[in-house]
């Protein structure tokens, strides 16, 4: 019996090595997936709330520029940030240069273990983020839009003349 107990000892140590040493490489792995899945949807949130702002700056209408200012830290302060998952805004610029309404942000993600992280030398991940729509006023937009429609007709017209100009020719040639 003490003989039959000692072989299974033997044969079965084996488990105790492999789970030694797989365990910690499959939840170390495990844990970097999470960690650059929550990086990526912080990522893109951050996109999505710049973007939507970038937009909203050019669309907005105002004759003076201090109750712009005004919109524009209102608007920044509405930005939900608890939508974020372990993750910080770093930066978070608004700029009007040129009649182009610029937003530019920043985030971080704080890896747990910096021994792990292979990207940086710290245990920082960030992102940088930018943004930029030209402003148009709606007159000029609408003058914009009848130049591109009178464009059209004229290249249509343009193109039925040829058409018909080379309908004549395979009639001349019959």
């Amino acid at each position: 019996m003490k003989k039959r107990k000692k072989e299974m000892y033997d044969k079965n140590a084996y488990f105790t090595v492999e789970a030694a040493l797989i365990v910690p490489v499959v939840m170390s792995t495990m844990l970097l997936v999470i960690y650059l899945l929550l990086f990526q949807y912080n990522r893109c949130l951050l996109e999505q709330d710049l973007g939507a702002m970038a937009i909203w700056g050019s669309e907005t209408e105002v004759s003076d520029e201090e109750i712009f200012e005004e919109k524009i830290r209102e608007r920044i302060g509405e930005i939900y940030r608890d939508k974020y998952v372990a993750w910080e805004i770093t930066t978070l610029n608004v700029t009007l240069q040129n009649n182009n309404f610029l937003v530019e942000g920043g985030g971080q993600l704080t890896f747990p273990f910096a021994g792990w992280n292979f990207w940086s030398t710290n245990n920082i991940w960030e992102t940088k983020i930018d943004y930029s729509c030209r402003r148009t006023s709606p007159v000029t937009f609408i003058r914009l839009c009848r130049r591109i429609h009178s464009r059209v007709e004229k290249g249509s017209e343009v193109d039925n003349s040829s058409e018909s100009s080379e309908d004549r020719k395979d009639g001349e040639k019959l």
